[in-house]
């Protein structure tokens, strides 16, 4: 064996254990991602500096055909697309054409100047503006996801919601209308089209050549995966061709697209390395604050490590993620065609793969709470029947607080036990281990139930069961007309009940007495607004009043 032969067999034998693990990883990916014939599946990609070290496809893009998932497959990435729409922001910033700091009225047409104060930009983009949520106000437009949803469509309905949430800045609230209302502002700043920006100044000069903006529902996209859900061992076709709007989502990308996007923010090669640092800075609330989030970009901890990236989530069928941890410049990104909403376990199992555990202890743990002792008056005072009138995100929750054995225990209606209340002092209770502050000082007892860190805690008031009479009940029948949306609903009162008409009057649900002005129907709260004289002039549901013709 000469030297020459010699060097080649050390170099290769080197190798051997290198060789092993990696097909080893591959291995263990493989049985992660294993899907069987004809069914949804996966494309996956792993980043490491300049180098797309992993990508792997399994299953089938269109099971109509067939089609198998193959690296030019471009699918559905939900909310990522809100890095595109956060980056396109930016840009116009670092043009001069706009501030984030000014205020977003100045921008979108016909936004209301809300009494508890103007949401600026940035806190658009970095989900503290107040605006509620957009999509549980379809229905009450007799809309669905299967009726055409264009930007203008979706806009009205988000500019005609008259009040915040909370004052901007208060509080963190995730919502897909504060991204609708950033597209507005960058077609008018731009005086261009959402997509024909996003093409121009990201995905051309990034070189995405398999990304798309859908547009129209009847766009022929070449190579794209049809979303689908399962049930019960079967898959059904859920694809949302209908929904055409701009900003929170509709981009349809590729796994080596995203690394084009990856590195375009990780080497500045569009805009500048001070911008993406703005964009990857955790913002704060008006009270100092530092929360889990910038401006389109989610923060979150695996393994002892720092990463920043975004979930795409969407009924339409769709799940995807994309994380970047910057202390090892690796990044993982993972896009399926069928729903499911325990995926970050196996995206996380894929991670692990590459990532080893590296917790750190943590020396600036928070104070603990200290139970103390009350007597049976001084909890007393605290019982009574509960309601919340729900959210964009929660439906209308009630609960009965009674003293049982010198504990206070928070039960349904029907008798089963949530919690038990533990004293911590102030008013304030635990209740496992989240937070019940209640204020027992005013006429109408109610308490603030903070069921997640730095957002708007649910607000339950004390209840007062009415018994209506049969005249009482038929005095709310009518029909009610929201003049701004121009959709009209129709309260009947029907075998002895009232009906609450919808869809254009093809469906109807009862609606279910909480007090005397006060009903539900599933997922939202209806109020009736008396005159001075009593006579009912309108009815509220959420934020939207409907007067009664």
């Amino acid at each position: 064996m000469n030297k020459k032969q010699f060097k080649i067999l050390i170099i290769f034998l080197l190798l051997i254990p290198k060789l092993a693990t990696s097909q080893n990883i591959d291995s263990k990916i493989d049985s992660l991602y294993q899907v069987n014939s004809n069914q949804p599946g996966f494309s996956i990609a792993v980043f490491k500096g300049d180098e797309i070290i992993l990508e792997k496809q399994y299953g089938i893009a269109n099971l109509d055909y067939n089609v198998p998932i193959t690296n030019e497959t471009v699918f559905d990435i939900g909310s990522i697309a809100k890095q595109f729409t956060a980056a396109a922001i930016l840009l116009l910033e670092n043009e001069g054409k706009l501030s984030i700091e000014e205020p977003a009225y100045k921008y979108i047409d016909n936004l209301p100047r809300y009494k508890k104060g103007d949401p600026t930009i940035e806190q658009l983009l970095n989900q503290t503006s107040g605006i509620p949520e957009v999509d549980p106000y379809f229905y009450l437009a007799d809309l669905s996801f299967n009726d055409l949803l264009t930007q203008s469509r979706v806009s009205n309905i988000i500019v005609n919601l008259k009040e915040l949430n909370f004052k901007p800045g208060e509080y963190f609230e995730y919502t897909n209308a504060n991204y609708i209302l950033l597209a507005n502002i960058i077609e008018k700043v731009s005086e261009k089209s959402f997509t024909a920006f996003l093409q121009d100044h990201i995905f051309s000069p990034l070189k995405m050549e398999n990304t798309i903006k859908k547009n129209r529902t009847y766009d022929i996209i070449k190579n794209r995966a049809i979303g689908y859900i399962e049930d019960d061992g079967a898959y059904y076709k859920m694809h949302l061709h209908s929904a055409i709007y701009n900003g929170d989502g509709q981009i349809m990308t590729t796994a080596r697209d995203m690394f084009k996007w990856h590195q375009g923010i990780r080497n500045a090669t569009i805009g500048t390395p001070k911008l993406w640092k703005k964009m990857q800075t955790k913002a704060k609330l008006n009270d100092g604050t530092v929360i889990d989030f910038g401006l389109g970009v989610e923060f979150e901890t695996h393994n002892g490590y720092n990463a920043m990236g975004f979930d795409g989530m969407i009924m339409g069928g769709f799940v995807s993620k994309y994380l970047y941890f910057p202390d090892l410049d690796m990044a993982f990104f993972t896009t399926q065609n069928t729903f499911e909403e325990d995926f970050e376990e196996r995206f996380f199992q894929l991670v692990d793969l590459y990532i080893p555990n590296n917790k750190q202890v943590n020396n600036n743990q928070k104070k603990e709470n200290v139970i103390i002792k009350l007597t049976n008056d001084a909890l007393k005072k605290y019982e009574g029947n509960y309601i919340f009138l729900g959210n964009e995100y929660e439906d209308i929750k009630t609960g009965i607080i009674k003293l049982k054995k010198k504990i206070l225990v928070l039960t349904t209606a029907n008798g089963e036990e949530i919690g038990k209340l533990e004293p911590i002092g102030n008013q304030k209770f635990l209740m496992d281990g989240i937070i019940m502050e209640f204020d027992v000082k005013t006429n109408n007892k109610q308490y603030k139930f903070y069921a997640n860190e730095n957002e708007k805690p649910w607000l339950f008031k004390e209840l007062e069961p009415y018994k209506h009479t049969e005249l009482e009940l038929k005095e709310l029948a009518g029909i009610y007309l929201n003049k701004s949306l121009q959709v009209t609903k129709e309260i009947k009162f029907e075998d002895g009940k009232l009906h609450f008409h919808y869809g254009k009057g093809a469906y109807n649900v009862e609606l279910e007495a909480l007090s005397k002005n006060l009903f539900s129907i599933p997922n939202y709260p209806i109020q009736f607004i008396r005159n001075k004289n009593g006579k009912i002039i309108s009815m509220k549901i959420m934020r939207l009043e409907f007067e009664k013709l």
